[in-house]
């Protein structure tokens, strides 16, 4: 039902205030920063009251199909969601503008901290426990985040006048980052409700945890690294200096992704066995092939933010339709032939292809050679290729002295790259 439930939301949210408020790091005049936020505020309650109305109309329908028939009577929870969904990427922008990255950071932390807090506090409700664990983690940081927007005193010189002038100005993000952003969300969302559709709910159930375990930690630092990223990459844009700071963090990225990929290679089953029961060996074996998408997904992190600075947005929403295409490909083989792990398989793959793709389109925008980033992932998949082998081989998924060797590893490998990345 969570699972479900959190695609649904995030389907509905991707449209919610149009894109508008990606823009309000870029203009000069902050007043034109609190013109997008009123006209992005209006849209996210608009996409909320139209989603309340379709769900009114089609929740029963849409929950039997998606073999989750319970979740008909909690969808009045999704435009409350999506109301706080919408008002937290809002006011995130803002602080990305202000580069108040510390209070992101902090926002973000409270979120999950909430959100578990919640849902475990509710276990005795069932699956409605976890949708409101989930909304009710989805909200916090939306105060604390609006108390730097509201006192600013940009908001004392009459915004509201500039909002039909930001709604032309910036009309591009409606026009191809909405759309890029619904591809990419739809990308993201389509397993569970493909898995659930499919497979059965169960099945969905064991993407899911897979999926958010390893999405909670690299969604806080590659979105952290994306947000980064932005908030200097206008500036560089214009000056010509974008492209050898994306080439350097994008090698950055590889380095730091790579140990907690090969642990989940190496253990990702065995993992999921001691920590949740023998039951959710199932998960550790997604979440293994996971690892891959985990990769390219967390290096990928500062590229999105390209097609947006240099204002070639179509070609940003043209890239999120080949994932899009690349994602179902790969889920329908495994759909064909009746194997969920199959289509997991298969959906990692076609992810590391359509990513690849991806960065190469973004490098060229900044004026890197298409093979620059293939050249940066050499050195990672050969040493992913390898120990994957080694692991078919030896069984060192089952070995305790073999994880305790790789995590003291990694905790040397970490401390190095620190080392390295120190500023002299």
């Amino acid at each position: 039902m969570l699972a479900v439930f959190v695609s649904i939301v995030s389907l509905f949210s991707v449209v919610a205030g149009l894109k508008y408020e990606l823009a309000i790091p870029l203009p000069e005049d902050e007043r034109d920063a609190a013109a997008l936020t009123i006209l992005s505020l209006i849209l996210i309650f608009a996409v909320a009251v139209i989603s309340a109305l379709c769900l009114y109309w089609w929740g029963d329908t849409l929950a039997e199909a998606m073999e989750t028939p319970d979740l008909a009577g909690y969808l009045w929870l999704v435009p409350i969601a999506i109301v706080f969904t919408g008002m937290y990427k809002l006011f995130t922008y803002w602080a990305v503008r202000l580069k108040e990255f510390p209070i992101i950071a902090k926002t973000k932390i409270r979120q999950q901290v909430v959100t578990i807090a919640a849902q475990v506090s509710m276990f005795n409700m069932g699956g409605l426990g976890l949708l409101v664990g989930n909304v009710v983690g989805t909200g916090m940081g939306v105060l604390t985040l609006s108390t730097k927007v509201f006192g600013r005193k940009s908001w004392d010189r009459q915004p509201v006048r500039r909002v039909g002038y930001v709604s032309k100005r910036y009309r591009k993000f409606p026009i191809f980052s909405t759309w890029g952003g619904f591809l990419n969300t739809a990308g993201a969302q389509l397993p569970p409700l493909l898995f659930a559709s499919t497979f059965g709910a169960g099945y969905a159930g064991f993407y899911a945890l897979a999926h958010r375990l390893i999405a909670m930690p690299m969604g806080l630092v590659g979105q952290a690294v994306g947000q980064v990223f932005l908030s200097d990459a206008p500036a560089q844009y214009r000056s010509g200096e974008l492209h050898s700071t994306l080439n350097q963090a994008h090698k950055i990225l590889i380095k730091c992704i790579l140990p907690p990929t090969a642990i989940l290679i190496l253990f990702g089953p065995s993992l999921f066995s001691v920590i949740f029961g023998e039951e959710w060996k199932v998960s550790g074996e997604v979440a293994s092939w996971l690892s891959l998408w985990m990769l390219m997904t967390f290096t990928t992190s500062p590229l999105s933010s390209v097609f947006m600075v240099a204002e070639k947005q179509h070609l940003g929403m043209l890239m999120q339709a080949v994932l899009l295409v690349a994602r179902v490909f790969g889920i329908g083989i495994g759909v064909i032939y009746d194997d969920f792990i199959l289509a997991v398989v298969w959906f990692s793959i076609f992810n590391v292809l359509g990513y690849i793709i991806y960065q190469i389109v973004s490098f060229k925008v900044v004026g890197i050679s298409w093979y620059v980033p293939l050249k940066n992932y050499v050195p990672a998949f050969i040493l992913l290729f390898i120990l994957n082998g080694l692991g078919q081989i030896f069984d060192i998924g089952a070995s305790k002295v073999m994880f305790v060797a790789v995590v003291l590893f990694s905790a040397v490998y970490y401390i190095a790259l620190t080392k390295e990345l120190r500023p002299s």
